[in-house]
Formats: C-alpha cells, sequence, structure tokens
C-alpha cells in the first residue's frame, strides 16, 4: 500500500554577519541561508496527516 503522508518541519536558528544597518544585515542573513551557511539550534518535526493512497481513479488519464 502506498500512503501520502504530510510533513511539517520549523527550524530555529541563526547566522553571524557583518552589516551597516538591520535591513543590509536580514538582507546577508538571507544569502547566507541559501549557500546553507545557518547553523540550526532546535527543529520541530510533525506528521499532520496520514492518508492511504486512492488507486481507483476511474476513467480519468
Amino acid at each position: 500500500m502506498k500512503y501520502l503522508v504530510s510533513i511539517k518541519e520549523i527550524n530555529y536558528g541563526g547566522v553571524e554577519v557583518e552589516a551597516a544597518n538591520p535591513q543590509e544585515a536580514q538582507e546577508k542573513a538571507e544569502q547566507e541561508y541559501y549557500n546553507g551557511n545557518v547553523f540550526w539550534k532546535d527543529t520541530d518535526i510533525s506528521y499532520p496527516s496520514v492518508k492511504k493512497e486512492n488507486r481507483d481513479r476511474g476513467d480519468a488519464r
């Protein structure tokens, strides 16, 4: 049997950047995030739903 499992993940972390103002700091932090340079301190994961895959799709193609 196949199941469709929904996954919810929430991460809390931080990164240190050098910036002239808060806006620049936020932009640099976003760059570091996309570069994979964030230190993740805490993660919460849950599986809000598990549903059996419906194999009977009738005439849909």
